[in-house]
């Protein structure tokens, strides 16, 4: 397992991924992805492949902003395939006015190295209490 291919994982978790989140930047979200990579989000349906994954988030952010805070509890690397888990803090803002909200979740990201670069294969995270 090569520390770098750690770092890199950690950065798509905590760097890329929240800051993609942040500025609603649909290219660049669905970018972390495989090609046909598996979106399992809480209270919606799965989403699979790259253009699907964009569309549910496009639908996520369409009426809310939401700052993300990602931290890596483990990165376990094999090959070309690894994984990560972790929690996210996220303030979210709803477009219409309404007072903030605080949500905590639990991921866990199959990543897939492909063409030297760590993509997001299979994600899925849950609600937690705050």
């Amino acid at each position: 397992m090569s520390s770098s291919d750690r770092d890199e994982i950690r950065k798509v978790f905590e760097e890329v991924y929240a800051e993609n989140v942040r500025t609603k930047n649909l290219q660049g979200y669905g970018e972390m992805y495989t090609e046909n990579a598996l979106w399992m989000a809480p209270n919606v349906a799965d989403r699979c492949g790259r253009e699907d994954i964009i569309e549910g988030f496009a639908a996520t952010i369409a009426n809310q902003d939401i700052d993300p805070i990602f931290t890596t509890d483990e990165i376990e690397v094999m090959g070309d395939f690894g994984y990560v888990i972790g929690i996210s803090l996220a303030t979210i803002y709803p477009n219409d006015g309404s007072p903030p909200k605080q949500a905590k979740f639990r991921a866990l990201w199959l990543m897939k190295k492909e063409f030297g670069n760590w993509k997001i294969d299979r994600q899925i995270w849950n609600n937690k209490p705050l």
